[in-house]
């Protein structure tokens, strides 16, 4: 499927809300299935989560790109400055990066990254950071082959589950 599928990666817009919401649902519902109780994972709002999108695009406190195929969204990645409190100034953060499952390992992923590395690289950013759940081996190895190394980490509870959390981080040249 990767060497046949033509997409384009374009600045998001408030009509892409609804799809952005839903492929975050899904990819929620499969990449943390084996992390997060079913009951949690199903009872996640499209609705409710393209509200927020609508609401984040409004404010402008992300960037976000979307992968596009013949007018079906693959997947997003919203990215800005850095919200850790440790941060440097010319350190960015992606906040969210995710794929369609349907489409996972066919390059949108990479894509929407290297886009949005370089976006973050022309503004003047010298390092890159992301958090990603310890247990997500996918996520693990796609920001370990894209030059990411674990920094520091942090637990949280979600849905009456502990998770552990890890920071990764890349300079940029």
């Amino acid at each position: 499927m990767a060497a046949n599928l033509n997409f384009e990666i374009k600045k998001a817009i408030q009509d892409d809300c609804l799809s952005i919401a839903q492929i975050h649902v899904l990819s929620w519902q499969h990449a943390y299935c084996d992390l997060l109780p079913g009951g949690y994972l199903a009872q996640l709002s499209v609705e409710n989560r393209a509200e927020t999108w609508r609401n984040a695009l409004k404010a402008g406190s992300s960037q976000v790109l979307v992968a596009q195929s013949d007018g079906t969204l693959l997947g997003f990645i919203s990215f800005a400055a850095c919200r850790d409190e440790d941060a440097a100034s010319d350190q960015a953060e992606i906040w969210s990066l995710y794929v369609c499952p349907a489409y996972w390992s066919t390059g949108v992923g990479r894509a929407l990254y290297t886009a949005a590395r370089a976006l973050i690289q022309d503004q003047g950013f010298k390092a890159l950071s992301l958090w990603v759940l310890a247990g997500n081996q996918r996520a693990l190895q796609f920001y370990t082959k894209a030059g990411f190394a674990p920094d520091l980490s942090k637990t949280f509870e979600l849905a009456g589950v502990e998770l552990q959390e890890l920071r990764l981080v890349q300079g940029i040249v």
